[in-house]
């Protein structure tokens, strides 16, 4: 009974930093002067497919994923880890380096249908919290982390991942660089958190 309360309250916690520090950073840089753009040559041409907006909200699963699945209070404090060095990287690259999205079709709201999910996501999500993609980051970093406590679950996420990779590009929300980028961030982080002590001490067995 205390595992799983400390369990919810890690689970609100993380999501209680992530979700007004993300609308902060974003607010901030919606009024900054000091905006890049990344986008490379054929970006332009890449067409906008209202579709998947369903597979750009498959994010929310991937992020709920762990808290719904681990059981093991030890293994879900890892992830926990994970996560809040996720938000502060990205947090800092954010406001280090800003990044503004310029793609964006113009939406009508009144279009009706798909295009009122697409409208208010844009409202909500201003185009500036970009490089690294913290979507990519967080879809892979759970997609490898989930892998760790059950194998089975990589078979299912890593193509869940590759989709939301390619539906960020489609739904003009992310350009390519963000893409990349964000994939190495996520699996950088997983790899300290869940590789490194195991590398580390694997090494100094060898050594000695």
């Amino acid at each position: 009974m205390i595992e799983r309360l400390q369990k919810h309250l890690l689970f609100i916690g993380v999501t209680a930093l992530y979700v007004p520090g993300y609308m902060g950073v974003n607010w901030i840089s919606s009024r900054r002067s000091d905006l890049h753009q990344m986008v490379l040559p054929f970006e332009r041409e890449i067409p906008f497919i209202p579709e998947f907006i369903w597979a750009y909200l498959l994010i929310y699963v991937f992020v709920t994923l762990p808290y719904l699945l681990v059981d093991d209070l030890v293994f879900f404090r890892k992830v926990v880890k994970a996560f809040l060095i996720c938000i502060v990287v990205h947090f800092a690259f954010f406001l280090i380096y800003p990044v503004e999205y310029v793609l964006r079709p113009a939406v009508d709201y009144e279009w009706g249908g798909i295009y009122k999910l697409i409208t208010f996501y844009y409202w909500v999500d201003l185009p500036y919290n970009c490089f690294p993609s913290m979507h990519i980051s967080n879809a892979f970093m759970v997609a490898y982390m989930l892998r760790e406590y059950r194998p089975v679950l990589g078979k299912i996420l890593f193509p869940g991942a590759v989709l939301v990779a390619i539906s960020v590009v489609l739904v003009k929300q992310h350009y390519i660089a963000d893409v990349v980028s964000g994939y190495v961030v996520g699996w950088g982080i997983y790899w300290l958190v869940f590789k490194a002590a195991r590398f580390t001490n694997e090494r100094g067995r060898l050594r000695s």
